[in-house]
């Protein structure tokens, strides 16, 4: 692996944020907005406690991480197109799969930090009053979570490589792959079809072990220990960041070969 790449993808990733004002929507303004919703819609106007107010704040997080990880992923792509930098970086030597690499690293850190401040608002602002189990072990599953997110993210950008609407396929992605990973409604209650597809998605297992960490008392929506959760989150991640890499291999033999990108 090229560290200078990852470190270059890294840091044109943070530029692009902080210069571009329409991430704070993403990032900040809608999973504040759905976290609020959440808790109104749990508490029904009473106070609220345990695994539902969990539910209603672990919803909101999960929706900042992933809205980062889903929207850098196809916007990197299409920036690169439209600045015309793809091309010159297919042929400069460097697999591409390291520059997405270390922008997917930024999406994590971003995300990781929503995440907390969603957190912190729905403590401060309407008094949530979730209380943690095990604080060290909840942060690293939260990490663990984010880091899952941030590898389907980075197959699903070797993808966008492929195609011009990218754009349109991460608004099409964002909420189902967010619903079916258990972090808005336990996956208990989504169709029988559905559950068998949220048991292939790392970030499923993810959401499983944060509730473990968080809650004293926890019997897993997945029938599973919180061992197993942990085993098959970072299984399934390692899995995804494999396919990506063989992907983007496939991709840049493909435009190397037609000596274009720019008809896809």
């Amino acid at each position: 692996m090229s560290a200078r790449a990852v470190y270059a993808g890294f840091k044109q990733q943070a530029v692009q944020f902080f210069a571009d004002p329409q991430w704070i929507i993403p990032s900040l303004v809608s999973p504040f907005l759905l976290t609020m919703v959440m808790i109104f819609l749990s508490s029904g106007g009473t106070s609220i406690e345990g695994p539902v107010v969990l539910q209603a704040v672990l919803g909101g997080g999960v929706l900042g991480m992933w809205a980062n990880s889903l929207f850098s992923s196809s916007s990197s792509v299409s920036f690169d197109r439209i600045n015309g930098t793809f091309e010159p970086m297919l042929g400069s030597g460097t697999r591409i799969i390291y520059v997405l690499a270390g922008r997917s690293l930024w999406s994590t850190l971003i995300g990781l930090l929503n995440a907390f401040a969603v957190f912190a608002i729905a403590e401060v602002m309407f008094g949530a009053g979730m209380s943690i189990h095990d604080p060290i072990l909840f942060f690293l599953t939260l990490l663990m979570t984010m880091l899952s997110l941030s590898s389907v993210g980075l197959l699903i950008s070797t993808l966008f490589v492929l195609t011009r609407k990218g754009g349109t396929i991460s608004s099409v992605l964002e909420y189902p792959i967010y619903v079916m990973s258990g972090a808005l409604v336990p996956i208990s209650m989504l169709p029988g079809w559905m559950q068998s597809v949220s048991r292939i998605l790392a970030p499923t297992w993810g959401v499983d072990a944060i509730k473990y960490s968080a809650l004293p008392v926890y019997e897993g929506m997945l029938g599973t220990s919180f061992f197993t959760d942990t085993v098959m989150c970072l299984a399934l991640s390692v899995l995804f960041i494999i396919v990506a890499y063989f992907v983007m291999l496939y991709v840049e033999r493909k435009v190397l070969r037609d000596g274009t990108a720019t008809r896809y």
